[in-house]
């Protein structure tokens, strides 16, 4: 599949996966904050795609990714993504925005690019998911709120201010 793979949004987990199967990670994400975790957590490559053009980056870097992972549910980063990958590169989409995702098809088969798209992996991949977990090599970013803080967790949420996930607690036993 390649040695490159480009991880952004929802990333945390991805890029995990990511380094604990041998891969260089080229991560993008518009935060410091999270483009800093990116770091901390093994990313080979971290892009801050408002102060630097992330595709022209990769392709500069690497000569673009062998497979991409678009997690983010716009439009752009969508299509930041198709952009960063190489000829023969696989794009998977997990994302799903509430717009149409426009794919260039001429540059798709001109250039042999796979687009896929997934909502949950095989029982395979769930396997080597858990063996992962178990192993310690992939450990999810949670933190909890009380239910009561909903409005405040959505808000931090919508400005891409939570790292990880967030539980919200029910009841008096938090």
């Amino acid at each position: 599949m390649g040695s490159h793979l480009r991880i952004g949004g929802l990333g945390h987990i991805a890029l995990q996966y990511a380094k604990a199967m041998g891969l260089n990670v080229v991560a993008v994400d518009i935060s410091d904050e999270k483009i800093d975790l990116a770091k901390q957590l093994g990313a080979d490559i971290a892009i801050n795609g408002l102060k630097e053009d992330p595709v022209e980056a990769i392709h500069q870097k690497v000569g673009g990714v062998h497979a991409a992972i678009s997690v983010a549910v716009t439009k752009k980063a969508f299509e930041q993504a198709y952009k960063s990958v190489r000829r023969g590169g696989c794009l998977v989409v997990v994302g799903l925005p509430n717009d149409e995702l426009p794919i260039p098809i001429f540059d798709t088969v001109l250039n042999g690019i796979t687009v896929k798209g997934s909502i949950v992996g095989t029982r395979k991949d769930m396997q080597e998911a858990l063996d992962f977990a178990a192993k310690g090599k992939v450990r999810p970013i949670v933190e909890t709120a009380p239910l009561e803080k909903i409005n405040e967790v959505f808000e931090r949420m919508e400005k891409g201010k939570i790292n990880g996930r967030v539980v919200l607690t029910i009841g008096i036993n938090r």
